[in-house]
C-alpha cells in the first residue's frame, strides 16, 4: 500500500510539473508588448514608414514645420529674453520651457531609445506617444491595434497641453485651423 501511495504522490507531482511547464512554454519572461514603450525619435518613425511620397512625406512636413525647430527656438534672442523676464538663465535646460519644446521631457531615462535625439523639439512622439511598442508596419496598418500598443491619435486636448495661456508667447489656438497647417495624413491608396 505504502509503494502505491509514493507512486500516486510521484504521478501527481510529475503531472502538476507538467502543466506548470506548459504553462510557461512560449511566455517569455519579459515579453516585449509589456516592455515599457521608449522614445525612438522622428528620424526613426520616417525610417519606418513616414518619408516617401507614397506614405505621405511626413518626415521632410514635420522637418518644415516649428515643431522641428521648437528645441532649437529655446537658444534665439527672443527666447532668452522671455526666459530672462522669468527668471531663466537657459530655456534650453529649463523645466517650464522644456516640457512643451521638447518630446518626452521629464520621463526618466530608461524611456529613450538609442536613436531618440534631444535636439529634435517637438517630434512625432510628443503628439502620438512614445513609438517603440507601436513601430511596427504590421501594427502601423491596423490603426486599432496601433492604439491598443500605445499609438496616440491626439485630439484637441492633446494639442492644448502646450498650446495654452500658460506659455509666454501664447496666441490665440484655433485647433481646426492649426490641425490643418500640420496635417501630415498618408495618402489613400489609388483605386483600381
Amino acid at each position: 500500500m505504502k509503494n502505491r501511495t509514493v507512486r500516486i504522490c510521484f504521478a501527481v507531482a510529475a503531472s502538476l510539473g507538467a502543466l506548470t511547464l506548459l504553462t510557461f512554454i512560449g511566455q517569455p519572461a519579459v515579453a516585449e508588448e509589456e516592455a515599457a514603450p521608449q522614445y525612438i525619435g522622428a528620424v526613426t518613425c520616417a525610417k519606418i514608414c513616414h518619408k516617401t511620397a507614397k506614405q505621405g512625406e511626413q518626415l521632410s512636413l514635420w522637418q518644415a514645420s516649428s515643431h522641428a525647430k521648437a528645441f532649437e527656438t529655446l537658444a534665439s534672442a527672443e527666447a532668452k529674453k522671455i526666459g530672462a523676464k522669468m527668471g531663466i538663465a537657459d530655456p534650453q535646460k529649463a523645466d517650464a520651457c522644456l516640457t512643451c519644446h521638447l518630446t518626452g521631457h521629464g520621463a526618466a531615462a530608461e524611456a529613450f531609445g538609442s536613436k531618440y535625439t534631444a535636439d529634435e523639439g517637438v517630434g512625432c512622439e510628443a503628439c502620438h506617444g512614445a513609438g517603440s511598442l507601436y513601430k511596427k508596419r504590421s501594427l502601423m496598418k491596423n490603426r486599432e491595434a496601433a492604439v491598443g500598443a500605445g499609438l496616440v491619435v491626439p485630439t484637441e486636448a492633446t494639442c492644448k497641453e502646450c498650446h495654452n495661456e500658460k506659455s509666454p508667447t501664447y496666441k490665440a489656438f484655433d485647433y481646426e485651423e492649426m490641425v490643418k497647417k500640420i496635417a501630415h495624413a498618408k495618402p489613400a491608396a489609388p483605386k483600381g
